[in-house]
């Protein structure tokens, strides 16, 4: 913690530099490790940018691939690795915005070379808030708006990667899970938070029937407990959840031994994430084994949207 603090109070007197990049950047991070749904919101913004004209990059570290350096994930015309390359987070953004260029770099910096020949007019730096080496012309912050910052630790004794107040470097944040607001993070952002809040929640986005079906479901993502609720919400009746860590690679056998547990509860298909779904093997995928895709939905669209356009059009914050 004390590390951090010095860290951050370094960046602020401007001892220590930041990097400019060739264009407007916008950082979309957070304060916890993993759960707040980041990378719909990074997709959600993505597609705005691109229909407003603007030629974006995505950065991003590439959490857990095989490779190492920086490494094109895709150049805006398609893929160019694997999802082991690249990460399965920023693969499934490459996969859901063909027309980004995604490039991974565990020193994001160091991407820059790869992004010039494309001259990017927005750079998006993914899961950047405590990655200050980079210079951000935006900073939004997603805060998981179901749990208690204020009860919460930093790493290695909790889920915090720094504390609440570092909220202050925020330029907007969005409560994500916000129809679950814990009403001590809610006011304790309400009370020392200056920047425009914006409230999110997330919905299904596809065809899958979920009412009154029964349903098993697996997955090995931040917060699983909140795929679960999103299911039960939409009607579905879970009579089997199976979670793993975070980002877990599936064995063959870890499948077909779920999809025995849920043929005995009488489940009519098993139902996993589309992150989770990157990580799967295609040739095992059937009509029984279902992928719940998820869109973000900002209470406030509009009003966001107009921000985020007046911001990028004056300039720095």
């Amino acid at each position: 913690m004390f590390w951090s603090r010095l860290r951050n109070y370094l960046y602020d007197k401007n001892v220590l530099k930041a990097v400019r990049a060739p264009g407007f950047v916008i950082s979309v991070g957070n304060l916890t490790w993993g759960g707040t749904g980041k990378t719909s919101f990074v997709e959600s913004l993505s597609r705005f940018l691109i229909s407003q004209g603007d030629r974006l990059a995505i950065i991003s570290r590439g959490y857990l691939r095989t490779s190492s350096g920086p490494k094109l994930v895709a150049d805006g015309t398609g893929l160019k690795c694997s999802w082991k390359e690249s990460g399965d987070e920023a693969y499934l953004l490459a996969k859901a915005i063909p027309e980004a260029i995604v490039v991974v770099s565990e020193e994001r910096s160091d991407a820059f070379p790869l992004l010039a020949p494309f001259s990017p007019a927005v750079i998006l730096l993914d899961d950047a808030f405590q990655h200050r080496k980079i210079a951000r012309d935006l900073d939004l912050v997603l805060v998981d708006a179901s749990e208690d910052i204020t009860a919460q630790k930093v790493i290695p004794f909790g889920k915090l990667r720094e504390e609440p107040r570092s909220l202050h470097r925020a330029d907007a944040i969005v409560l994500t899970h916000s129809n679950q607001s814990n009403a001590a993070t809610k006011d304790w952002i309400s009370q020392n938070v200056q920047c425009p809040v914006f409230h999110a929640n997330y919905l299904p986005d596809g065809d899958v029937p979920l009412a009154k079906k029964k349903v098993a479901a697996f997955c090995a993502i931040g917060s699983p407990q909140h795929f679960y609720r999103l299911l039960s919400e939409q009607g579905a009746e879970l009579v089997a959840t199976k979670s793993f860590r975070d980002h877990h690679v599936f064995t063959r056998e870890e499948i077909e031994e779920f999809r025995r547990e849920a043929t005995q509860k009488g489940a009519e298909f098993i139902a996993t994430t589309a992150k989770d779904a990157v990580r799967i093997d295609p040739d095992w995928f059937d009509p029984f084994l279902k992928v719940i895709r998820v869109k973000l939905q900002i209470a406030e669209e509009a009003l966001f949207f107009d921000f985020l356009n007046n911001t990028m059009h004056r300039g720095k914050v």
